[in-house]
């Protein structure tokens, strides 16, 4: 692991500083790991309906709620940090704007409605494809070289996606989810310049709020239909996932992106579909078929391919 952090140190040979620092870094890229796949799992149960042990939650009303409870906490966390700066050229709120239908709107749709059609270990193991969908559309968008790397991750990637999602019968949900990690890719490969220009906390607070105004003749009828009927229970599910998955994912992972490398976070992200599963399994008994674990090795050895290219 040490060498994974780049530095070529091993832990024994660094200062306790340095030391604590590294497994704190862990640490958070676990979490967040944690974070994701539990997500996948708690959404799946919040939207399930009553008499299978769920909450019946609207896709559109708990996507609507994550919008407007991220937009809130990030303008004010922008607030508070004092990072308003410099005010935010016409240009670029155009173009955030429009990374929010990619990165936000269409990516919460996508990813509830095929969650609700499919497994937490299927969406999860999908949330893998993003960082090769993400080299793909870089090298086609002339942002990085092509390669022979990405062209073969790409290649086993899209060959577990296509298992996953089935030729003779659709799994509409995974396909769904499939499209949501696209959009997610396509998001990272085009928001670098305007989070480069406006910082990283206001793209996001920004994408949150327009992300919002897009998805409100979808998601805001569903909303007033759902808060007067949510039970305690239900409020704990809608609660958590903004709070651990929506925010807590993300300034955790921004915290330790900085502090890791390309390699040690790929580590990680491999975690998340097996997480994903045993909490499946635990709270849901949802098993493994054999459709999933063909593409798991597909879609795992693409990301494994893909992370392995100097970009």
């Amino acid at each position: 692991m040490a060498a994974e952090l780049g530095s070529g140190e091993s832990s024994l040979e660094r200062g306790p500083g340095e030391a604590r620092s590294a497994w704190a870094t862990h640490a958070g890229l676990l979490l967040v790991q944690i974070a994701f796949a539990s997500q996948a799992v708690e959404a799946k149960v919040a939207m399930l309906p009553r008499a299978e042990g769920g909450e019946e939650i609207f896709p559109e009303a708990l996507a609507m709620m994550r919008m407007l409870g991220g937009a809130l906490f990030f303008h004010l966390v922008a607030l508070t940090r004092g990072t308003q700066g410099v005010a935010i050229g016409r240009g670029d709120h155009a173009r955030i704007a429009g990374l929010s239908i990619l990165g936000i709107a269409a990516n919460q749709a996508l990813f509830l409605f095929g969650l609700r059609w499919t497994s937490p270990f299927s969406v999860s193991l999908l949330g893998a494809t993003i960082p090769v969908f993400a080299a793909a559309l870089a090298v086609l968008f002339g942002k990085e070289r092509r390669s022979w790397r990405t062209a073969i991750g790409l290649a086993l990637a899209l060959s577990g996606v296509l298992s996953l999602i089935g030729v003779g019968s659709l799994d509409r949900g995974s396909a769904l989810v499939a499209l949501n990690s696209l959009s997610y890719a396509a998001y990272v490969v085009l928001s670098r310049d305007v989070v480069l220009r406006v910082g990283a906390l206001r793209t996001v607070a920004w994408l949150f709020t327009y992300g919002a105004i897009v998805f409100a003749p979808l998601g805001v009828s569903p909303l007033l239909a759902q808060v007067p009927a949510l039970t305690p229970r239900g409020w704990g599910f809608v609660l958590y996932i903004l709070a651990l998955p929506t925010i807590a994912a993300y300034l955790i992972n921004a915290w330790a992106l900085a502090r890791s490398s390309a390699t040690l976070v790929t580590v990680y992200i491999y975690l998340q579909p097996i997480l994903a599963g045993l909490l499946a399994w635990i709270q849901l008994g949802m098993g493994l078929s054999w459709r999933a674990a063909v593409a798991a090795v597909l879609i795992l050895a693409g990301l494994g391919v893909v992370a392995s290219r100097r970009p």
